[in-house]
């Protein structure tokens, strides 16, 4: 059972996206006689992910403020046999939810009267300062059970312009069914985002698919939301745990960059701006040739009510045995890495050694020969850590 702004109809719980904010007032001019603002509450405004369970909608009154309001009559004079409309609409769908003020129970505004009501107020079919009780009928459209049927049990809205519609009405015998007001909020277009659409893209496959790789320092890449955290987690197999415990216990823990440390089990767990990590020679836990290893991608997003998770599948590799040096990729030399060089070996040395026509073929790091592009960042790497001071070059005496 779900309410939109207070207003229950039957379905599974759906999950939203927030993207954008746009509120819209219509106002009718010098003759207006009520002004009616609507706008969504910083539960919505702030949050990246929203399920309505989660808000708590589901409950009668209960749940924190999605939507405020504000309604005032402009006159001296007392405004009766009143009424709300209120519509949702997806852009793609139309209409999906319509409902209606019961025609015996209108409400008044006293002379230049302000009153102020919340998604809370209208569950309780009560707004503070109106004495009468607001109740209404409908719910879902025909649009609205396509639209519904279409998300084939998907917790996450698809992608879309969602907008709020509200009006004030006025029946009376002069002029008959007077619109007074109207407003409209909306949300849009929202950026979907589930667990599935974090794809992991290399190293290896699917848990079972027995995909095996030769470097040990390997990039890790996937796809995703291009301006958020990711949490990266790679774990070691211990012939015991299943990949989703060993992971599982490991998201426990915080990241190194959080002041959390490596577990036994645990290879690398860093927070990464981006869709891409070089595994460091830093940092992590030497992967080992023969040993199966597996990783995730997390996210951690903004709800209103504080964080939620979202994860990535898991994938499996396993380091298989590398061949020697001969006919691998030269080291490209670059500034950094021509800088890293001058100081592990000196100046002069390094002069010396491209003067007589040598190329760096590779680095052994831990009995670990790498070249190419993957030595070449690692010496970036070393580069950095020279300049951070955490690496101090010590001549022989």
């Amino acid at each position: 059972m779900i309410k939109i702004l207070g207003f229950r109809f039957v379905r599974a719980c759906i999950g939203l996206t927030i993207c954008s904010f746009l509120f819209i007032n219509t106002v009718a001019g010098q003759d207006q006689k009520v002004n009616l603002e609507i706008e969504l509450g910083a539960a919505l405004e702030s949050a990246q992910v929203l399920s309505l369970t989660s808000l708590g909608v589901d409950k009668d009154g209960a749940g924190p403020v999605l939507v405020t309001g504000l309604m005032e009559n402009l006159t001296n004079k007392k405004l009766e046999n009143l009424y709300l409309e209120i519509k949702v609409t997806a852009s793609q769908y139309g209409t999906i939810v319509e409902l209606t003020q019961e025609s015996s129970s209108p409400f008044s505004l006293d002379p230049l009267e302000t009153i102020y009501a919340t998604n809370n107020d209208l569950a309780d079919s009560r707004i503070p300062g109106i004495d009468e009780e607001i109740r209404f009928t409908g719910g879902l459209t025909s649009e609205g059970d396509r639209f519904i049927n279409s998300l084939e049990g998907s917790t996450t809205l698809p992608a879309d312009i969602y907008s709020v519609h509200i009006q004030v009405i006025q029946v009376t015998n002069m002029n008959g069914r007077e619109v007074l007001a109207t407003s409209t909020v909306q949300i849009g277009r929202a950026k979907t985002f589930e667990s599935s659409e974090i794809y992991l893209r290399s190293p290896g496959n699917d848990v079972g698919d027995g995909a095996e790789i030769t470097n040990s320092y390997p990039q890790f890449s996937w796809e995703g939301e291009n301006d958020i955290t990711y949490r990266l987690l790679v774990v070691k197999s211990n012939g015991q745990d299943g990949p989703e415990t060993l992971l599982g216990n490991a998201a426990d823990s915080p990241a190194i960059q959080s002041g959390g440390s490596l577990l036994q089990f645990e290879n690398l767990d860093v927070l990464v701006d981006g869709n891409s990590y070089q595994y460091p020679a830093f940092g992590a836990q030497k992967l080992e040739e023969g040993q199966q290893y597996y990783w995730r991608v997390l996210t951690t997003l903004r709800t209103s009510n504080g964080t939620e998770q979202r994860s990535s599948e898991i994938w499996s590799f396993k380091i298989s045995g590398g061949s020697d040096t001969e006919g691998t990729t030269k080291v490209p030399l670059n500034e950094d890495v021509n800088e890293a060089l001058t100081q592990l070996l000196g100046d002069s040395e390094f002069s010396r050694l491209i003067e007589d026509g040598y190329a760096l073929e590779g680095i052994e790091i831990d009995g670990q020969v790498v070249n190419g592009l993957v030595a070449a960042q690692l010496l970036r790497e070393i580069m950095q850590k020279i300049r951070d001071g955490d690496i101090i070059i010590a001549e022989d005496q």
